[in-house]
């Protein structure tokens, strides 16, 4: 590792220099920034990345780390809150490209790297043909490379202690990452979604484990931590996590509320989008166009419309 800071290169490649040792890089989903973002952490001679986002973000991320004056072949663990595509789908090709990482992942979602061929079906059915330039390549991962974390298990990484934190509600299989000495968390998706300049938080709620109630949980947890930082993947750091989570919370019930009451009058799909839609285009307030595009970049409202019917479904039955 070269270890050599880089500012002038950071703010060209979208890297942001959060603390010692810790960057955020802008991935630069689709050619839009603030969308997803992943985690750069270095110390102790190792390099650890939270969140590997999709292979189509990867000349972003190489460009990034590099601009952190660091390579990729120098990364040593990589971290994915849960296997959802825009977060772990390049984890495989990474490590392709840096052999000497291992993968920490949630115990279930662990089978999913080893052989993705289920993921990338049921992803490939609501995606189609825009499955290769939303997402890119996802390879399977070697059994030996994964590492599934237990909840409350602490990783010692890139000079930090992070404990991970079994986190459901968005998805079954998520993990937030607790640095308590530095009084960081990342959190994923289960931490909201939230645009800069922007004072809304909004709760993705894609089909198929979306369950309020581990959600409600899990948010109480994060609240627990008392972290001075959130470090979102959709996107950015947080700096006041009180109010964030105290925003999330109920704006996921609104989300609950609405998805049942347009189960209850019989809407379609694209009737729950709209109102979805329209519900996010109010709540994020008098902000520029390109505020609301990137949040719907990050949190589709049909993604979200079909996450909520599913759970009214089932619940119903």
């Amino acid at each position: 590792m070269t270890g050599t800071s880089k500012t002038d290169q950071e703010g060209q490649a979208g890297v942001t220099r959060l603390d010692e040792g810790l960057w955020q890089i802008d991935l630069g989903f689709q050619g839009t920034p603030e969308v997803i973002a992943a985690y750069l952490l270095a110390g102790n001679g190792e390099l650890a990345l939270v969140e590997s986002g999709p292979s189509s973000t990867l000349p972003a991320l190489r460009a990034g780390i590099e601009a952190a004056g660091f390579r990729v072949e120098d990364i040593t663990a990589i971290l994915v809150t849960h296997i959802h595509l825009d977060h772990s789908g390049a984890a495989g090709v990474l490590l392709d490209e840096a052999p000497g990482a291992r993968v920490f992942v949630h115990p279930v979602g662990a089978p999913h790297l080893v052989d993705p061929a289920r993921l990338v079906s049921s992803a490939t059915r609501i995606y189609g043909e825009r499955m290769g330039p939303l997402w890119g390549e996802v390879r399977p991962i070697a059994t030996e490379k994964v590492v599934a974390l237990d909840d409350g298990q602490t990783l010692s990484v890139a000079g930090r202690v992070l404990a991970a934190l079994h986190t459901p509600g968005h998805a079954g299989h998520h993990v937030a990452f607790w640095d308590a000495g530095a009084g960081v968390a990342f959190t994923g998706d289960v931490g909201g979604i939230h645009i800069p300049e922007t004072d809304y938080v909004c709760p993705p709620t894609p089909p198929p484990d979306l369950d309020p109630v581990a959600w409600r949980a899990s948010i109480a947890r994060l609240e627990g931590l008392g972290a001075r930082r959130l470090c979102l993947t959709h996107f950015g750091a947080v700096d006041d996590p009180a109010a964030h989570l105290g925003a999330l919370l109920p704006e996921l019930e609104a989300f609950l509320r609405l998805g049942e009451e347009a189960v209850v009058r019989g809407d379609d799909q694209a009737a729950l989008t709209a109102t979805l839609h329209a519900r996010m285009a109010e709540r994020i307030g008098d902000v520029p166009l390109e505020k609301l595009e990137r949040l719907e970049w990050a949190t589709p409202s049909y993604m979200a419309a079909m996450g909520l019917t599913r759970w009214v479904t089932k619940r119903s039955r």
